[in-house]
């Protein structure tokens, strides 16, 4: 049976890793570990003989599992915002999802992403960890890395998971090669992503132009720009100009809007300071009208026209996918 090295020789050395960190939990002795942003067992181990555990739980072992649709199957989509108080990404509805679900007692728990200078994985138990958890964060996170941890050392079993589409596949994935783990997953919430960006990149450019990264506001992709936000100047670069910043494994995704997700949340389409929401599953929907009945998010409908430019960018990613897999 397949185990880690076959792992290691046909997902993690071929660059098709796309470091989501679910090998990482997989494993139930910990032997994997994160190794200079890559994962990897340190040591030969006598008890991986035999066990496909890290290997069987890799999405990318089993390929892409989307639709064929634009977007994916969705139940309605929604251009929104979050009426509390805070500071975060377009309309905030991240984190209203998630406050909502913890307050009515359907979540324990999210795995998601926090940090400044560097996106770190994160277990967020409670609203503040929800809040210091707002806003994006370019770069490499591996997520998922933290589910077991989130079980075993945090003792949740309810757990939301927050990531971009590779995030979300895994823990599609998971629903069917790894109960252990999946049966803990009760919520995806999924970010739009046409690409990502390798943080040191990112870092230098700020170094660059002197900006320290406590003073950053905002870090968005906005009409094919990357824009950072700062308390006195905004930067904005072309993305077109950053194709050295992307990670191999972006080229071979053909996923933009997180289609496995209960909902999923991104800024195209939507006016600044609000957000698309696109609600999938009876669960997503759930959660979400329950937040628009009791007036925590506002609601309006998305154009037509927006929505069509939205399938349009779904269909630019999977397209461009498409020619890199050839």
């Amino acid at each position: 049976m397949p185990g880690y090295e076959e792992l290691e020789s046909k997902i993690i050395q071929t660059n098709m890793c796309t470091v989501c960190g679910t090998c990482i939990s997989a494993c139930p002795l910990y032997y994997i570990q994160m190794v200079e942003g890559k994962p990897k067992r340190p040591k030969k181990k006598a008890a991986c003989k035999n066990c496909s555990v890290c290997f069987d739980s890799c999405y990318r072992t089993s390929g892409e599992i989307i639709s064929d649709g634009s977007i994916g199957q969705y139940l309605r989509v929604v251009s929104a915002k979050y009426n509390g108080s805070g500071t975060y990404q377009d309309g905030g509805i991240v984190t209203a999802v998630l406050r909502y679900a913890h307050d009515m007692q359907l979540i324990d728990g999210a795995v998601l992403t926090r940090g400044s200078r560097m996106p770190m994985p994160f277990v967020a138990t409670c609203a503040e960890d929800f809040n210091a958890c707002a806003m994006t964060r370019y770069g490499v996170s591996p997520v998922l890395m933290n589910i077991r941890t989130a079980i075993v050392e945090h003792e949740l079993d309810k757990l939301a998971v927050v990531g971009t589409p590779c995030h979300i596949q895994s823990v599609s994935h998971l629903q069917q090669a790894n109960p252990e783990l999946s049966s803990a997953m009760v919520l995806s919430i999924g970010l739009f992503c046409s690409e990502n960006f390798a943080h040191s990149h990112i870092a230098e450019l700020m170094d660059f132009i002197g900006l320290e990264e406590e003073d950053v506001e905002k870090v968005t992709v906005l009409n094919g720009r990357l824009v950072i936000q700062a308390r006195d100047r905004n930067t904005s670069i072309p993305v077109s100009d950053l194709k050295t910043w992307v990670p191999n494994h972006c080229l071979f995704c053909k996923d933009y809007t997180s289609e496995l997700a209960d909902i999923s949340v991104g800024s195209e389409g939507s006016p600044e300071g609000w957000s698309t929401v696109v609600i999938r599953t009876k669960k997503g929907e759930e959660i979400f009208s329950e937040l628009e009945r009791t007036g925590q998010v506002s609601t309006s409908g998305i154009p037509v026209n927006e929505l069509e430019r939205l399938m349009e960018a779904s269909e630019r990613k999977r397209k461009r996918a498409t020619i890199e897999s050839a």
